[in-house]
């Protein structure tokens, strides 16, 4: 029965809270001397301990002073010679095994004189001390002591959170257990590593025993990890493999069954290496799939950073017998970094973020490892002081590096995402090429979609459920992208897996998104502008005709003769129409068609012309443009004026159809008829007819009729978009369209002395 979040964590807590009891109790069972010892040779062989300070409240202030060289320790059972090798950090960084042994019985005879208060000192000038001790209290262990017990403890208490809240998984079990190798090997480092002088030998062995097993056990976890995740590289058991390789390498090692301690750092090693091979099966198994890639780059950052850097620092001097930069311990806070940073891998936190900087990071860090290397070379190999090596190696890194740096990534980098200067050519003809009219606002927003895809090639652009969305944000990891609608009430889009399914979404999308966004509300607010100047300048030209040519006209009709009266009116049904089409009012299908079977019946009567109208669909909900009733009524004039003048038609037919948000017109003549369909379709009027069609996005067409039972006849059939319902004109009116309601509510459509309605 698996154990519940909060049991997981109580049980991890209370066994790092025994674990790090312990070894308190381990650090405070030597003796202190408040005695501070500081090799005078580097090389452990020679030249005797300095005594750096001595606590003027200690037991042994008057006995040393601070300048002193101790020359050897004096047992009751003979002396043992004060080298650097007494003072070791890591008792695996001897070169072999005797010399390890050996240390470890001066660690053991050191431990017992100073237990029995028989620990006596020789100095260089030749005199004899013995030492004093006193029992050891919590304040006297250094701060490194704790900082390694905190590492320990703040890495078994991460793999307990992400075992117990995360996801269970390979994943989370394999990260689990490798905080148990942190709980293992830092706090067993923390008691040896501190010790002031002497530390009991079989303490000591038995705790730098458990730090090669906790080290061991601690990388092969990480290696099984990167095995198992984020995606099984196969069904080979290679995470057994991995621990049996590392138990193997800690049994060679505790019986030394080899000349060397080099057994474990070669163990260490080469399992680390294989990490580097399940690395890079891991980078071409995620191949396509963004989230995974980022999560193994979240490992990749981590492991490699903190290793590398311990390598550098602490691994490969001690390999070539050369002084380490920094304590051990201190490196160990390296490994908590990285393994927080593992963390994030498992639980994939915000795995987008880690697209902005992933370079960066590598650069940085691989010009500080090489200024390490660097350092650490130049000090082995020459024989020069330690800052000279430290400049050489800063100036070496940085004449070299940086530009190698730099031309790789010119090369060889590839930005995550693209800089406006890729997408602004692509998507500026669509937010400027918008023709004008009524339709330029609804192209433009039309057009949204598509500059999302040219900007950022995803494999996708969904429409989700209309809702509040205060602003864009990146969901599923970095897979998606959520984009507000540009509109009132609009629904917002889903973009899935940026350019192509090859990235994740990052904070720099988000950046594009909002220039992407200002570039659209630029565009449609210049477009709104433009429509409105230009409405203004119609709306004064309508003015104009109203009160000029209208006037005039109307004074024309109470004048002229009775025979000349029916040219006038035509000519200020036309000065009307013209003022409505420049005014920009609408005009609503029901309306329009009584407006047309009037004027039709007063022309085909007097001719003794039959007029049959038919009507097929609701008109109720359509509401026509000022553009699109002034071009209907100007081609269905000439269509009705063809068929008097030229086809000598008794009877005309006008059928009228919407459907499917078209507007179909159908007129029919029983004249005589058409030689073939193309029949003068280059005459003048024709071509009038159909440029004003293609104008409101249609077609007209001239053919024979449908058969009716009798030769002859004509037919002129015009399709033109519904595109302008009721409430989209209103919600335009009210919002911009203060043109068109000013006209209306002015009456600017009525000449002088007609009725308004």
């Amino acid at each position: 029965m698996p154990l519940s979040s909060r049991t997981t964590i109580t049980l991890s807590a209370l066994l790092t809270l025994l674990v790090m009891q312990g070894m308190i109790y381990l650090a405070l069972s030597a003796p202190r001397l408040d005695v501070v010892l500081q090799p005078l040779d580097q090389e452990g062989e020679a030249g005797g301990l300095r005594v750096a300070t001595v606590a003027a409240d200690g037991p042994n202030a008057g006995r040393l002073l601070a300048g002193d060289t101790v020359t050897a320790f004096l047992l009751p059972a003979g002396e043992i010679v004060a080298t650097a090798s007494l003072l070791v950090e890591e008792p695996d960084t001897l070169p072999d095994y005797a010399t390890y042994n050996r240390f470890m019985q001066d660690q053991q005879a050191l431990a017992a004189s100073l237990d029995d208060g028989v620990l006596a000192v020789r100095l260089a000038d030749g005199r004899q001390v013995t030492l004093a001790s006193r029992d050891s209290h919590l304040y006297d262990l250094p701060w490194l002591f704790w900082f390694q017990l905190f590492v320990g403890a703040a890495g078994v208490m991460t793999a307990a959170i992400v075992l117990a809240l995360g996801k269970k998984s390979h994943a989370t079990l394999l990260y689990a257990l490798s905080g148990l190798g942190y709980l293992v090997f830092a706090p067993a480092a923390a008691v040896y590593s501190t010790r002031e002088l002497a530390l009991e030998g079989a303490v000591f062995r038995a705790l730098s025993i458990v730090n090669h097993f906790g080290a061991l056990f601690f990388t092969a976890s990480l290696t099984a990890l990167l095995w198992s995740y984020p995606r099984p590289l196969s069904r080979l058991p290679m995470v057994a493999i991995c621990y049996a390789a590392a138990l193997a390498s800690w049994l060679l090692d505790t019986l030394q069954v080899m000349a060397t301690p080099m057994v474990f750092h070669l163990g260490v090693l080469g399992i680390f290496l294989t990490s580097l091979l399940f690395a890079g099966g891991q980078w071409l198994r995620t191949r396509g799939m963004p989230a995974d890639r980022a999560a193994l780059r979240w490992f990749l950052l981590s492991i490699y950073l903190a290793t590398g850097l311990f390598a550098a620092t602490i691994i490969v001097p001690a390999a070539f017998n050369l002084p380490l930069p920094a304590p051990q311990g201190v490196m160990f806070g390296a490994f908590l970094i990285m393994y927080w940073g593992l963390s994030l891998g498992v639980v994939r936190y915000r795995l987008f973020r880690l697209e902005e900087w992933w370079y960066s990071i590598w650069s940085w860090f691989l010009s500080g490892v090489a200024v390490v290397l660097l350092d650490v070379l130049l000090l082995g190999l020459l024989d020069i002081g330690a800052g000279t090596a430290l400049s050489i190696a800063v100036a070496v890194v940085g004449w070299l590096y940086f530009p190698l740096r730099q031309w790789l990534w010119e090369k060889l980098g590839r930005a995550p995402t693209r800089g406006m200067q890729d997408w602004l050519p692509a998507t500026l003809p669509l937010l400027i090429q918008v023709p004008e009219g009524d339709d330029g606002e609804r192209l433009l927003h039309e057009r949204w979609p598509a500059m999302l895809a040219t900007v950022f090639a995803p494999l996708s652009v969904e429409d989700e459920t209309p809702g509040v969305h205060p602003g864009p944000l990146i969901l599923e990891e970095g897979l998606a992208l959520r984009v507000p609608p540009v509109q009132a009430g609009g629904a917002p889009l889903l973009l899935r897996h940026a350019d192509g399914g090859r990235r994740l979404f990052t904070r720099h999308d988000l950046a594009t998104l909002s220039a992407l966004r200002r570039l659209f509300d630029l565009a449609r607010s210049l477009l709104k502008a433009h429509e409105a100047g230009a409405g203004a300048e119609r709306a004064r030209i309508a003015r104009d005709i109203h009160d000029d040519l209208g006037a005039k006209l109307l004074s024309l009709l109470y004048r002229s003769a009775e025979e000349d009266q029916p040219l006038v009116r035509d000519a200020i049904t036309c000065t009307r129409e013209l003022v409505s089409t420049l005014s920009l009012t609408p005009v609503s299908l029901p309306v329009a068609l009584a407006r047309w079977r009037a004027e039709l019946r007063e022309r085909l009567e007097p001719a003794g012309v039959a007029l049959e109208w038919v009507l097929d669909g609701d008109p109720a909900a359509v509401m026509l443009t000022a553009r699109q009733y002034a071009n209907l009524t100007r081609i269905l004039r000439e269509s009705v004026t063809n068929a008097l003048k030229h086809a000598g038609a008794g009877r005309l037919r006008l059928a009228w159809k919407m459907a499917d948000a078209w507007l179909v017109l159908s007129v029919q003549d029983d004249g005589v008829g058409l030689h073939s369909p193309e029949h003068d379709s280059g005459g003048r009027g024709m071509a009038i007819m159909r440029a004003r069609a293609e104008e409101l996005g249609g077609t007209v067409e001239w053919g024979l009729p449908p058969t009716t039972g009798q030769p002859g006849g004509c037919e002129v059939r015009v399709r033109m978009p519904l595109e302008a319902r009721v409430a989209r004109w209103r919600e335009a009116t009210d919002a911009d369209g203060a043109v068109a309601s000013d006209a209306v509510s002015s009456g600017v459509v009525a000449l002088p002395g007609e009725a308004r309605g």
